[in-house]
């Protein structure tokens, strides 16, 4: 969870936290949404584990201050909004 919210940051332990607690919600209802429950519970288990296996990859590659970050990039756009300038 630190390495999805960010090393180094507060914000960023809670942010990879929260992440770690829903993704696998979201991707049960999903699952079983899609398919109507036909998918047994090992092959989502599985899927879960390799999805948060290329997160991390992911994260260390191409944003390694994690969700943080990437949350402190959106409010600074936000902010600047109307006028880029």
């Amino acid at each position: 969870m630190i390495i999805l919210g960010g090393m180094g940051s507060i914000l960023g332990c809670f942010l990879g936290a929260g992440f770690i607690v829903i993704l696998p919600i979201l991707l049960n209802v999903s699952a079983h949404w899609a398919t109507g429950g036909q998918v047994p519970a090992e092959l989502i288990t599985n899927v879960e584990h390799m999805i948060f296996g290329g997160l991390i990859v992911y994260f260390l590659i191409v944003e390694p201050h994690g969700l943080a970050r990437l949350w402190m990039t959106m409010k600074e756009k936000l902010r600047l909004w109307p006028f880029p300038h």
